[in-house]
């Protein structure tokens, strides 16, 4: 198995009157590329970060500085730069040379070359749901760590489902232009899920009086939901003898890169929380 990302180890523990020290061989291999990049279709400028895999003993990042890289589709190329600002904390972050929005229905590829070695994935822009008004209200029972803070009220969704075609969605959510992230919740649905509308779906997190709530859809392929599926596992996971060992995300990338090329559609609204 390989262990980059994610690495298993359990151990048993006896009742012994001496001790030893142990040193594990867990097998180290050479790292990998792991590539995360983002287009959708606002006319913005874009990202691609490159890194490299780290060995069990190692900590930090190994960001990548001498990547290459292109955005291929709809008949135009876009060529990425690194770092431009010369922002220490983005190192191993490349940003497009002029913003660009993709387009619904076109697929994009994203070619990552490094040491004359190119690491590829393609992907499509799928159409999203127009989200058509949000609402709020009292949340039913919000913790109590919430509801000291102030966060009382729930954001309610409402918005069609195209039926006929398999549809998957990531949903985010904003308190102004910040997202609101937490390490082991990843909103990905498929619209088996969902149902045949999205009519008065409550947000997952809660918000403040005076707080303006965004919330946003991202279209997602099947490809895009698998490797979120897969993340949010290994997330949740938790370690004991009957969970399976973690493995690395499914995803599409040539030459065993790993991590994600995300082309997304995004519909988005927003509602000030003034009761």
């Amino acid at each position: 198995m390989k262990r980059f990302l994610y690495t298993y180890i359990v151990v048993i523990g006896s009742f012994f009157s001496c001790e030893e020290v142990v040193v594990l061989d867990l097998n180290q291999s050479q790292p990998q590329f792991v590539i995360e990049g983002m287009l959708t279709n606002k006319d913005t400028t874009h990202f691609v970060k490159v890194s490299q895999s780290i060995q069990f003993y190692e900590t930090g990042l190994n960001p990548v500085l001498n990547a290459i890289i292109r955005v291929e589709g709809g008949g135009e190329e876009f060529m990425y730069s690194h770092n431009p600002m010369g922002i220490d904390s983005m190192k191993g972050y490349y940003f497009s040379d002029i913003p660009y929005a993709g387009k619904v229905g076109e697929a994009y590829t994203l070619n990552v070359n490094v040491n004359g070695v190119n690491y590829a994935a393609e992907d499509t822009m799928l159409s999203v749901t127009p989200i058509d008004s949000l609402s709020f209200q009292l949340a039913d029972h919000p913790s109590e760590e919430d509801e000291m803070d102030g966060k009382i009220y729930e954001v309610i969704l409402y918005a069609g489902e195209p039926q006929g075609t398999d549809d998957y969605y990531q949903f985010q959510f904003l308190r102004g232009n910040e997202l609101i992230a937490y390490t082991n919740n990843i909103y990905v649905f498929s619209d088996v899920i969902l149902g045949p509308s999205l009519n008065g779906l409550p947000s997952p997190v809660l918000f403040r009086e005076g707080e303006m709530a965004k919330v946003q859809i991202y279209s997602l392929t099947r490809e895009q939901y698998v490797f979120y599926t897969d993340l949010s596992n290994i997330l949740n996971s938790d370690g004991g003898m009957f969970s399976p060992p973690p493995a690395n995300p499914r995803n599409t990338f040539t030459n065993d890169a790993l991590g994600l090329w995300q082309v997304s559609a995004i519909s988005e609204d927003s509602i000030l929380i003034n009761p």
